[in-house]
């Protein structure tokens, strides 16, 4: 197990170097990549679940087999305590003394229903311009038409996502929406509303650049430590002028080295594969 381990880990390096060699060129806009290394839990079990939202071709899921980080990203930026009726909890009743206290317990909850996960861009289809169309719908001229767009109208439309999603989708943790303390999905839809913790918001951001036009290969999603000590991911778009955050935490597309993270590891665009930050 430890020498297939190593053997995986070995590819995910080599595919690394191989991907980010020209891009990076010693320059600081562009995110240094470090050695191969296993993926997030919840990115490996959302690649399991959900194909589409995962983004990873189906012929790499294996790399995801023995080689997981137990990194858990649980961020929303702010206190949330909601009530969801699909993590009902109970009340037991415990004796301290003479009073009674009460005790919620939540109960375990799997989500199974495929119907349960609503997209931001199907909740609202006529929101904005950019989540009209169906992800599967960008077409190889809609990737032109990216790449013939200036660097400021790109960011533009960064800006344009980043700020829908910001707004659409309310801040939940995981517990709260799942029962599970890391679960990564698309926004989940409770009472017509979308919530999602920094994950969620960041799959859809790019559930809908890929509708607007933007190439899969500029995306990837990558996970750090915010100055407040909290686990948290970001999806990362790669521009010419470097490498883009789209935050939750943030209205504003930000270039990677402007933020004050501590950065974990990063996956490859388009692919399953994941690295640390050199």
């Amino acid at each position: 197990m430890f020498k297939a381990r190593n053997i995986v880990l070995g590819l995910v390096s080599a595919i690394a170097m191989m991907a980010g060699a020209s891009a990076q060129a010693g320059s600081m806009p562009f995110m240094p990549r470090g050695e191969g290394v296993g993926a997030p839990m919840g990115f490996a079990d959302l690649c399991r679940r959900d194909a589409d939202a995962c983004g990873a071709p189906a012929d790499q899921l294996a790399f995801l087999g023995g080689a997981v980080s137990l990194t858990a990203t649980s961020s929303v930026g702010a206190p949330s305590q909601h009530h969801f009726e699909a993590v009902a909890p109970t009340a037991s009743a415990v004796e301290d003394g003479a009073n009674l206290i009460a005790v919620e317990v939540i109960k375990a909850w799997t989500p199974a229903a495929v119907e349960d996960f609503v997209a931001a861009g199907q909740l609202r289809p006529s929101a904005v311009a950019v989540a009209a169309a169906p992800a599967a719908a960008a077409t190889k001229s809609d990737n032109l038409a990216w790449t013939t767009r200036t660097d400021r109208e790109q960011v533009k439309l960064l800006n344009q996502v980043n700020q829908l999603v910001n707004r659409t989708v309310k801040k939940a943790t995981d517990l709260e929406l799942y029962g599970q303390p890391e679960y990564w999905s698309l926004p989940r839809q409770v009472n017509g509303k979308l919530y999602g913790d920094c994950e969620d918001y960041a799959l859809e951001k790019r559930r809908q650049l890929i509708a607007a036009g933007v190439p899969e290969t500029a995306l990837s999603m990558a996970v750090a430590f915010t100055a407040r000590g909290e686990s948290h991911a970001v999806l990362m778009v790669s521009l010419e002028s470097g490498d883009w955050v789209l935050d939750n935490l943030t209205p504003w597309a930000t270039p990677w080295e402007d933020l004050n993270y501590r950065w974990v590891e990063r996956q490859i665009p388009g692919t399953a594969l994941w690295t640390t930050i050199a």
